[in-house]
């Protein structure tokens, strides 16, 4: 998260452009911004309806697949989508767009309640969802 960084959402396409904010299965490091900033942003991605499309920066889909599944392996849906991302990637074809609504039942740093997440990574029951971002984004960062 850079400051000043700005995400675009197009209502009447059904399209949001999150730049380096929100990815497939993750989110943008913690450069100048704290855990409380990224989780308010992505709070208010996740505002957005549920088929909205996401563009992201970057097609970094399958290996953010793998550190999903590192730290939720029992997320039925996360397994089937990873399968699917990598026949994709084997074909050569892009994972992006992917629906908010695949996000939001994916995307570790949307699914910070999480308790499968958060037994995975020893995050209390008492820290708030910006802590349990936190810490999900250290355990990226040293993936």
């Amino acid at each position: 998260m850079r400051a000043g960084h700005i995400s675009f959402y197009f209502p009447g396409s059904r399209s949001i452009f999150t730049g380096d904010t929100l990815f497939s299965l993750s989110c943008g490091k913690l450069f100048e911004g704290t855990p409380e900033q990224m989780f308010s942003s992505l709070t208010k991605i996740m505002s957005l309806p549920d088929d909205t499309n996401v563009y992201c920066g970057h097609e970094y889909t399958l290996s953010n697949s793998k550190f999903a599944l590192s730290i939720e392996p029992g997320n039925e849906e996360l397994q089937s989508y990873a399968a699917h991302i990598a026949h994709l990637r084997n074909k050569g074809l892009p994972t992006i767009p992917t629906l908010l609504k695949k996000e939001k039942s994916c995307n570790p740093f949307l699914r910070t309640s999480s308790m499968e997440i958060r037994r995975s990574l020893n995050i209390p029951a008492t820290a708030n969802d910006a802590e349990a971002l936190g810490v999900i984004r250290r355990a990226k960062d040293n993936f």
